[in-house]
């Protein structure tokens, strides 16, 4: 059976990082990719870690922050049914009257287990992801960072067209 790409490179790591233009703001930071377009390269993300800001506590509400890397720009913060969904983190404090809980760090979807090369999250054609946050119920701005670790793929020509124009439509 034929496959749709080969690895061409060791797995390396894209860094990037983003705040919120103001608090509970959805803001989003676009981070290139070192692909090479011409020979229908593409990038097989194997895993994605964030860090950043914890919520706020918060009297008497629950604080969120949620951190997503996408394939192409969003609006704001997607769910699981969206195709281009790379990893996506949410960190919530619940507050009382006088205590707090948390942070607890929910993994929508990536991991904060070591990767294998074997772990496969997408498969990105287009030079470009992007990175945003979102906070409900915080009192200042707040930030994160992320590491995707990804390898270099040849793509046959088919899965690279159907990748791009993907992309390019969504």
């Amino acid at each position: 059976m034929a496959k749709a790409y080969k690895i061409t490179s060791d797995p390396f790591f894209v860094n990037g990082s983003v705040t919120e233009s103001g608090a509970n703001t959805y803001t989003q930071q676009e981070i290139s990719l070192p692909l090479d377009s011409l020979n229908q390269e593409g990038i097989l993300v194997h895993a994605v870690y964030f860090t950043g800001s914890d919520p706020d506590r918060v009297a008497n509400l629950s604080s969120f922050l949620d951190f997503q890397v996408t394939a192409t720009s969003k609006t704001g913060i997607v769910g699981a049914n969206d195709a281009n969904l790379i990893a996506m983190q949410q960190k919530v404090t619940t507050g009382g009257a006088a205590e707090f809980s948390g942070p607890h760090v929910i993994e929508m979807i990536g991991q904060n287990a070591p990767y294998q090369e074997s772990d496969n999250l997408m498969i990105v054609a287009t030079d470009n992801v992007f990175l945003a946050i979102k906070g409900l119920n915080q009192t200042g701005a707040a930030g994160c960072q992320f590491r995707m670790v990804c390898s270099r793929v040849k793509l046959d020509a088919a899965a690279y067209a159907a990748l791009v124009t993907n992309e390019l439509t969504s």
